[in-house]
């Protein structure tokens, strides 16, 4: 289960500002730091099952690791962003011949197979974007707060990324919500409902 506050940066100068925060820096946990070029692939039939079954599969580079991740269903509102999500490790052999198997054995694969039916699966979009990211215990939660910045393409479109995350990682929901109406009120973040996937497919169908 994935639960993650998602906003938009209206301000451009606040990206530099955000994650030296005073108050963050007072609870952050400096050994987690860390700075990673996504470039992410995501991954559906030519008739569009996963999405019709509102399921996302990607396969991203993190770095020099690859990551297979599957999202599904959940809900959003007021940029509260929770959902399935289940990640695998992967390698390149998998973005030459992307499969549901890698799931095999999980709860979601029946559906997912289903909504597959043994079609191929081809890329439908793009993401290239830089994360730094932090992770801060207030005493009541574990967080990690990113900024990510980069370009969605999908088709011969493209979108900016540039917003921030808020992901609870253990700890009392309520207190990671706080933290994120801080940092939004500090720094003019707007909530955001969409997903990048979502911006992706509304890019898809702009064509």
């Amino acid at each position: 289960m994935e639960i993650e506050l998602k906003y938009s940066l209206t301000d451009n100068l606040a990206k530099d500002r955000i994650l030296n925060d005073h108050h963050l820096a007072e609870m952050k946990d400096s050994s987690c730091d860390e700075t990673l070029h996504m470039k992410a692939i995501y991954f559906d039939t030519a008739e569009g099952d996963l999405q019709r079954f509102q399921i996302a599969l990607r396969a991203r580079h993190e770095n020099d690791r690859i990551v297979v991740t599957l999202k599904w269903k959940g809900s959003a509102q007021d940029g509260l962003h929770i959902r399935g999500e289940l990640n695998v490790p992967g390698d390149e052999t998998y973005l030459e011949n992307p499969t549901v198997e890698v799931f095999r054995g999980s709860e979601i694969f029946e559906e997912l197979e289903e909504a597959v039916s043994g079609k191929q699966l081809i890329p439908v979009m793009e993401m290239d974007y830089i994360r730094k990211s932090i992770q801060v215990d207030t005493g009541a939660s574990i967080s990690v707060i990113s900024l990510d910045e980069g370009v969605i393409r999908a088709g011969d479109k493209e979108a900016e990324i540039l917003e921030v995350e808020v992901e609870l990682y253990s700890g009392e929901q309520r207190d990671m919500i706080a933290l994120g109406e801080e940092l939004a009120s500090k720094y003019n973040l707007v909530s955001n409902d969409q997903s990048k996937f979502q911006r992706g497919l509304e890019l898809l169908k702009a064509e």
